[in-house]
């Protein structure tokens, strides 16, 4: 017999040793063997709790597990358990030993792909962002997955799915449009927009929306905030329309000078300066009045929600007229009514202080200047007066004696003192009449006697 005949017949005969050893022992003993080469396998794996096949023989346990002796030869050792990928490892049997046979398992791994319809929608899986469809998601262990898709205008939807073996798995969701339409108009109009946070220009205004509820709110200057949540439902318009409510205004009137009558809307509310903090807004028609100025009438605006200051300058209607009329003592009557006396200038016994006569209102007014003792005894004019303006008139003069010298020759003159006499002068200057002076010496005048020149009003 040739040497591969002869090493066949001993694989043989090893392997049905072997399927004799491995296979459960019966009842009735087995004739004693002999032993010597034999040898034993010790069985393990991580995870524990593996299957075990030798020779395409299925042992009866589960790793861990050691064998009966077996011939010693190269054995094949399969593991196999579910979730995990199956694994052979060979093992040398060594006569009177017992060899280890210990596996590592590799659990099984598969690859999904999730896509949708349409595709582009974002993935999220435990609340990351993994990418938008078409998603692949290489090894995948054994287990139970779940993820989000969402795209803006279709409906959120939520996938669960497990991986029970190494095969790939694909996920199609098919994604439902969730659009509606929402139209907002305000009154008034051109309120700014804003929805969920959102800016969108003023109202009117209509645009697309996902399904579901949307915080709106409506601004304007003038107007009170307004807030509502709305919902938008799928293929759906959603109108609103909303009466924004106006903000009160505030109304401040000054005028120059203070102190006009107001009226609002002819109603008397005082006088100026005049502030009130809430008001209607609206159109209001201010009237000013006030003595010797013209009555001023204007239609002012209050706009909601903002201050409205107005300040007017009262033009005055009144004239003035200014007069010197010389000497003193002369009675100034206007329009037929005592005005004043006039007063004596300090630097000069001739000269009076002037006279203004103010608040005259425009138009033809009568100046009479008058003194029973002058000469003339009484002038009368006519001054035209403009609204507002002042007018100068020219010096009037008159002749008004206060004055009588005697002399000691018993000479007697009336007449005036001139501006160079004083108590302690030595010749004393006195004036007969406009335009007449004379010097007398002081010893040569017996008296000087002052006339009485007030005229009664």
């Amino acid at each position: 017999m040739n040497m591969i005949k002869r090493l066949f017949l001993f694989a043989v005969c090893a392997i049905c040793a072997a399927a004799f050893v491995f296979l459960p022992s019966c009842e009735k003993k087995a004739p004693e063997q002999d032993l010597s080469d034999y040898g034993s396998i010790s069985i393990t794996s991580e995870p524990s709790g593996a299957e075990i096949s030798i020779l395409g023989k299925t042992l009866p346990s589960l790793t861990p597990y050691i064998t009966n002796p077996v011939p010693s030869a190269m054995y094949i050792v399969k593991f196999a358990m579910d979730g995990y990928e199956p694994a052979w490892l060979p093992v040398t049997v060594v006569p009177g030993r017992q060899v280890e046979a210990h596996a590592v398992l590799t659990p099984e791994n598969a690859t999904v792909i999730i896509d949708s319809n349409p595709s582009g929608a974002h993935v999220q899986m435990n609340g990351k962002e993994i990418g938008d469809t078409p998603v692949l998601l290489p090894d995948l262990a054994l287990g139970s997955y779940s993820a989000s898709v969402q795209m803006q205008g279709y409906t959120r939807r939520d996938i669960s799915w497990k991986v029970q073996n190494g095969r790939p798995i694909l996920i199609n969701v098919p994604l439902m449009n969730n659009i509606g339409t929402l139209s907002l108009t305000s009154d008034p109009d051109a309120a700014e927009i804003e929805i969920d946070g959102r800016t969108y220009g003023n109202t009117p205004f209509s645009d697309f929306f996902e399904q579901g509820q949307h915080q709106i709110l409506l601004t304007k200057t003038g107007y009170k905030p307004y807030e509502k949540t709305v919902t938008v439902n799928r293929d759906e318009t959603t109108e609103v329309s909303i009466k924004m409510e106006e903000l009160p205004g505030s109304l401040a009137i000054e005028s120059e000078p203070a102190g006009a009558e107001l009226f609002i809307n002819g109603v008397d509310y005082g006088v100026t300066p005049y502030k009130r903090d809430s008001i209607e807004a609206g159109d209001y028609t201010i009237r000013l009045s006030m003595d010797g100025y013209d009555t001023v009438e204007q239609v002012v605006t209050v706009h909601p929600g903002e201050p409205m200051n107005r300040s007017f300058t009262l033009d005055s209607n009144l004239g003035t007229i200014i007069l010197s009329v010389n000497p003193p003592g002369m009675n100034i009557y206007l329009d037929g009514k005592f005005v004043c006396r006039t007063e004596s200038e300090a630097k000069s016994r001739d000269v009076s202080k002037r006279v203004t006569l103010k608040n005259l209102t425009s138009g033809e007014h009568t100046i009479t200047m008058s003194n029973k003792h002058a000469k003339p005894d009484v002038k009368t004019i006519s001054v035209k007066v403009g609204k507002g303006r002042t007018v100068q008139l020219p010096e009037f003069s008159f002749w008004l004696p206060d004055t009588t010298i005697v002399l000691k020759n018993g000479s007697k003159y009336t007449g005036r003192l001139t501006d160079k006499y004083s108590e302690d002068s030595k010749r004393i200057s006195f004036r007969h009449s406009a335009g007449i002076t004379s010097e007398y010496n002081r010893d040569d005048i017996r008296d000087i006697i002052r006339l009485n020149i007030i005229d009664a009003e």
